[in-house]
């Protein structure tokens, strides 16, 4: 955008202003240091009390605004057909980048202070400020504001109700989000009760799978979305590379947490994998009695393939394991089966 300067509007306006009058509104509104005072801080400095400052404060935006409305209306045009073109509301942060890109907000000092400052004080667009349930965004009406908190009560709604199985891995919210994508997508965004996962995948804030927060619950996304047993090296090495914790995974705390929760089973030399992809605990014989009791009698090359289903082994390992003749016989077709023990024999005085 050309045609306007911020910083030379910013100043045209300071300079219309008292003495005392401009460095109450540049302190409050973090004009010259990015930092907000609060009207307590600016009342000690001035020797009155902070409902002083507050009177003083809208008396000078009273004093302002229209002239900030007409002097500004080029940037607030802007902000009003940019967000008109991403559905009516954008989460602060996105919306502040976007008009930083749109006015080469890199080279000015202060940009997202000085933005905000026309913005609230012109009124618009509108400005929702950060609750317990949504972050800060900016939006152009109320009846904008009303239509995504329905639709984002309505998802949470539908997201709390359904298997969190089939919401993750089956996608079944798609069908609920097709109007809003591509450019929509951001509402869920405004939500703390949604978010998307460093997968991509979409779901309550609360989920593990979503927001992990504990270091066994980023070890069990990493090994849920691999899909296989991994070291515990590169586990640590896809939580810090994929951004998954904004502390550092260390490779021992990592090992520890593989070691201690029952959902990580060793299924080789330092490798792990999910008990529920059907990786199970023990040593190689325990695994062959395990499926040999549901099974009955395989041959060798049979038991070889369910062996490798749940651990990690050499074929000669599994092999040499079923030559242990205290579990296991063998067949003259090459059936392998379990030795049956013999039920002990009560002896009487």
């Amino acid at each position: 955008m050309t045609g306007f300067n911020l910083d030379q509007f910013i100043e045209d306006i300071m300079g219309s202003l008292e003495q005392r009058n401009r460095v109450v509104i540049s302190r409050r509104f973090g004009l010259q240091n990015g930092q907000k005072a609060t009207l307590q801080e600016i009342g000690n400095s001035f020797g009155i009390t902070r409902e002083r400052v507050r009177q003083i404060e809208n008396k000078i935006i009273k004093n302002i605004s229209s002239q900030i409305k007409n002097k500004a209306h080029q940037i607030l045009n802007l902000a009003i057909n940019h967000l008109e073109q991403v559905g009516g509301i954008r989460r602060e942060k996105e919306f502040l980048k976007d008009l930083a890109y749109f006015l080469n907000g890199e080279e000015i000092k202060y940009f997202e202070p000085k933005i905000k400052f026309i913005f609230e004080i012109a009124q618009t667009p509108y400005y929702y400020d950060e609750d317990e349930n949504f972050y800060s965004f900016w939006y152009l009406n109320e009846e904008k504001k009303k239509e995504i908190f329905r639709f984002v009560n309505q998802f949470v709604n539908f997201l709390k109700a359904q298997d969190k199985a089939a919401v993750l891995e089956e996608k079944i919210y798609l069908e609920k989000l097709k109007n809003l994508y591509p450019i929509h997508s951001h509402f869920l965004m405004v939500s703390k009760k949604i978010s998307i996962n460093n997968f991509g995948d979409i779901g309550l804030n609360e989920w593990p799978e979503i927001n992990p927060r504990a270091i066994r619950d980023k070890i069990y996304l990493v090994l849920k979305k691999r899909g296989q047993p991994m070291h515990f090296r590169d586990i640590a090495k896809d939580i810090n590379l994929l951004g998954i914790s904004q502390k550092p995974a260390h490779i021992p705390t990592v090992h520890n947490e593989l070691i201690k929760d029952e959902r990580f089973v060793l299924v080789g030399r330092g490798l792990y994998g999910l008990k529920e992809h059907g990786f199970e605990p023990g040593t190689v014989k325990d695994i062959i009695v395990k499926i040999l009791k549901d099974k009955k009698s395989l041959k060798a090359s049979e038991i070889v393939k369910e062996v490798e289903k749940k651990k990690f082994v050499k074929k000669s390992t599994i092999l040499i394991n079923l030559q242990n003749k205290k579990y296991f016989k063998r067949s003259p077709e090459g059936f392998y089966s379990l030795v049956l023990k013999k039920p002990a024999v009560s002896q009487k005085a």
